[in-house]
């Protein structure tokens, strides 16, 4: 018999028959005495009779005794959620949704609803009911005659993209290859011209306008596109070189004039360029219209060429030859083009008409062939710019960026070659 009595005086009778080795022994006529104790009952968990730190140690202050929960007054819903809210995972979980949420928030508020706002207005400035009530849009009057322009030429159909035969009855592929603004950067022309291996004989080159002026070689760059047959329109710089030069000729200033102290820097090297031009590339940049309409290639529509851009569904030629070749936004209200950057850009309410018009036209005879897409330059801030209907190629070649060719081969592919350019804006 064994008696270990503790602080309540239990008593815990553990006799029993083992053998002299400390093995109990068992036999079918000897069961061993059950053990009987006397068990004393606590009235709380066993952590609360622990006489250690743990109910002084400061870091253990977050598990409150149970002495605490007792004494408290709280019902038992707000202990149930406090416990919860205290919880780590708990408060883990909150994180991690409350993230979710302020990124959906934000996402609405600077991403998705401007984008569905822009939406709309653009739907509403093409609606015909808005037409009437903002007195008519931009191009329903008669446009005013410009004498010393050409408004619109339309390219030879021999010159589109298309698999020609030569001498030997070998098919060719006819490619057009339009280039960007070049701005008197002649060594990079030249090297774009090599990266597209052009071929003279069976390429046909469009340039963009603003071919001159700011870059080191106007002259030069003018030359090889009048060596190449080249196509071209009248860019805002082509325009101020032109009018500057007639208006030169007309008050009969000659090169040798050197009067051009009380002139601003740009308008004394416009000027300059203006003497510079001898009258057969005077001549031939007169004859580069505001517009050129290149005809149907495949996968495109109705290509059009223009300088700055166009007003959606204004007959080409009702456009505006200034805002052609300086436009950048456009007033959704009544379709008023701008040189301004602040407002719309015109390239988004183009974009949104020709895929209105694209809706209507699909699964009828005209399909693809009713639509527009616009190839120009100009927007250099915005460099290469390439959207369904728009394909903008001022890449700021002059100003160190790339010089931009968009080559459209003979089954409609659209491909584009750059190459770098030297930073001329300090020179």
């Amino acid at each position: 018999m064994a008696t270990y009595p503790d602080s309540e005086s239990q008593s815990f009778d553990l006799s029993d028959d083992t053998s002299d080795d400390g093995m109990y022994l068992s036999s079918s006529h000897h069961k061993p005495a059950a053990p009987s104790y006397k068990l004393s009952r606590f009235t709380g968990p066993l952590i609360d009779y622990v006489r250690n730190e743990w109910q002084t140690n400061a870091k253990y202050a977050h598990l409150p005794s149970t002495g605490d929960r007792r004494r408290s007054e709280s019902p038992r819903w707000i202990q149930m959620i406090m416990s919860i809210v205290t919880a780590p995972r708990f408060r883990r979980y909150v994180l991690v949704y409350m993230s979710l949420f302020l990124a959906a928030v934000l996402g609405w508020t600077f991403l998705l609803s401007p984008q569905l706002q822009e939406h709309a207005s653009l739907l509403r400035a093409l609606d015909p009911q808005v037409k009437q009530e903002v007195g008519g849009w931009f191009g329903t009057n008669a446009l005013p005659s410009f004498d010393d322009i050409v408004q619109l030429r339309t390219l030879d159909p021999a010159l589109l993209p298309s698999h020609a035969v030569d001498q030997t009855g070998e098919a060719i592929p006819r490619r057009l290859i339009v280039i960007g603004d070049v701005h008197g950067c002649k060594v990079e022309l030249e090297k774009l011209l090599e990266e597209v291996t052009f071929n003279h004989d069976h390429d046909h080159l469009i340039f963009t306008g603003d071919m001159i002026n700011k870059g080191p070689d106007s002259l030069g760059v003018v030359d090889i596109a009048q060596q190449y047959g080249a196509s071209c329109v009248r860019g805002n710089h082509e325009d101020r070189v032109l009018l500057l030069r007639h208006d030169m000729m007309a008050t009969n200033v000659t090169r040798a004039d050197t009067g051009d102290e009380h002139f601003l820097e740009q308008d004394t090297r416009e000027r300059q360029l203006a003497k510079d031009l001898n009258d057969d590339q005077a001549k031939w940049l007169d004859t580069c219209p505001v517009i050129l309409d290149v005809g149907q290639i495949k996968n495109m529509g109705q290509v059009v060429v223009a300088h700055a851009g166009l007003v959606p569904g204004v007959e080409l030629e009702k456009q505006d030859p200034y805002s052609v070749m300086n436009m950048h936004t456009i007033d959704l209200d009544t379709h008023v083009p701008s040189s301004s950057r602040k407002g719309t850009k015109w390239t988004k309410l183009f974009n949104k008409h020709q895929s209105l018009v694209y809706s209507t036209v699909k699964s009828g005879p005209e399909g693809i062939t009713a639509l527009q897409t616009v190839i120009y330059g100009h927007d250099a801030k915005s460099s290469l710019t390439l959207k369904p209907y728009t394909k903008g190629l001022d890449s700021g070649c002059v100003k160190g960026g790339k010089l931009t060719a968009m080559v459209i081969e003979a089954d409609g592919e659209q491909k584009i070659v750059q190459v770098k350019c030297n930073d001329y804006s300090g020179k």
